[in-house]
């Protein structure tokens, strides 16, 4: 079995990510660039149904399955936080559902050096909104 540890990101993907990281040796301001890189949510989307509990920020969440791709609409009150979950989007918008269920947020982090940057509350954040997504 092939394990997708980065979800649907490739080799590719990933040296580009880390180049832009290396790059910006400010993570915040890596962080607010990847943010312009989310699809902007409807505002008729942002209600308390959507809205993913145990983060720190307020954050939307809807998904949907075509075609055994997941599809996302993602958002957040912070632009760090929407920065954060533009990675994620990057990484599962369009995924299928091994790659999903094998993504692992705390490599994807390391990989691009933000793990010492991420609080702990909002990695946290980011798991919740990860596991709303297989749930």
């Amino acid at each position: 079995m092939e394990f997708f540890v980065y979800g649907k990101l490739t080799q590719s993907d990933l040296s580009q990510l880390q180049s832009e990281a290396r790059q910006q040796p400010q993570r915040l301001k890596f962080l607010i660039q990847l943010a312009s890189r989310l699809p902007p949510m409807a505002t008729e989307l942002k209600q308390p149904e959507n809205e993913v509990q145990g983060c720190e920020a307020q954050v939307w969440l809807t998904k949907s399955w075509q075609n055994d791709q997941l599809q996302l609409q993602l958002d957040s009150s912070s632009r760090v936080v929407k920065g954060l979950l533009a990675l994620v989007f990057l990484a599962l918008h369009g995924a299928n559902k091994q790659q999903v269920a094998s993504f692992d947020l705390d490599a994807l982090l390391a990989l691009l050096g933000l793990q010492s940057f991420v609080s702990s509350s909002r990695r946290n954040g980011l798991r919740a909104v990860v596991q709303a997504m297989t749930s």
